[in-house]
C-alpha cells in the first residue's frame, strides 16, 4: 500500500488542476476535412475487425459443439469394439 501512495498523490494533483480539456482537431475542426474522413474510416475498419473476430469465434464454438454431439462413425465404433477387452462372466 505504501507504494501506491505516490500514485494516488499524483492522481490527486492532476485531478486538482483546473485546466479545460482541449478537443482534438477532428472534433473541433471541419467534419468534412481529410483528417475527419480518415479517422471515420479507421474507426469503421477497427469495428469491422472486432465484429469479424466475434463472428469467427462464435462460428468456431458452434462448429465444435455440433462436432461433439455428432454420433461416432461406424468404422471408429467398430475399432473401439474390437480393441475393448472382453467382458468376464
Amino acid at each position: 500500500m505504501k507504494r501506491c501512495i505516490p500514485l494516488f498523490t499524483l492522481l490527486a494533483v492532476v485531478a486538482a488542476m483546473q485546466e479545460n480539456a482541449s478537443a482534438c482537431a477532428v472534433c473541433m475542426g471541419d467534419p468534412n476535412s481529410a483528417l475527419a474522413i480518415a479517422s471515420d474510416a479507421t474507426l469503421w475498419t477497427l469495428l469491422s475487425l472486432v465484429g469479424f473476430i466475434f463472428i469467427a469465434t462464435g462460428a468456431t464454438m458452434i462448429y465444435l459443439w455440433r462436432r461433439g454431439n455428432r454420433p461416432i462413425p461406424a468404422d471408429v465404433q467398430l475399432v473401439e469394439n474390437l480393441t475393448a477387452e472382453p467382458e468376464e462372466c
